[in-house]
């Protein structure tokens, strides 16, 4: 199986960055503390190869540019479906050596979580 880490803000995000080696991520735009893009950056920095599924629910055609120039996976606007978000999760981890690692989550390990499917159907900030 996988481990699936939660935190509350950009900064806890980061410092748990800095602690493991993650597969994917998956981050909020806006966050307290710290915002998504600071966790992208972070996250890419530590490991060049984790992919980062960016989310948001202020999305504009400059803002997912940006993520995107900065090394984001997916991009993804609120509201979405569990199915889109856990397709993007799959993509991100479709390399075998993604499966076989020690972080990370696929499946139905975070998707069955009433957590997951409310971040996923928010249309504002969460």
């Amino acid at each position: 199986g996988h481990t699936v880490d939660a935190v509350e803000s950009g900064e806890a995000a980061i410092a748990a960055l800095m602690n493991d080696d993650y597969q994917a991520v998956i981050t909020d735009y806006s966050l307290p503390k710290a915002d998504g893009l600071q966790v992208l950056l972070q996250a890419k920095k530590r490991s060049p190869d984790t992919h980062v599924i960016v989310i948001t629910g202020d999305a504009t055609p400059e803002l997912e540019k940006l993520a995107r120039d900065m090394g984001a996976f997916e991009f993804l606007e609120k509201p979405f479906t569990l199915s889109v978000l856990a397709a993007a999760v799959d993509r991100a981890l479709a390399t075998p050596e993604r499966r076989k690692g020690p972080r990370g989550c696929c499946g139905q390990c975070v998707w069955q979580q009433p957590c997951a499917r409310w971040v996923a159907q928010q249309p504002a900030r969460v």
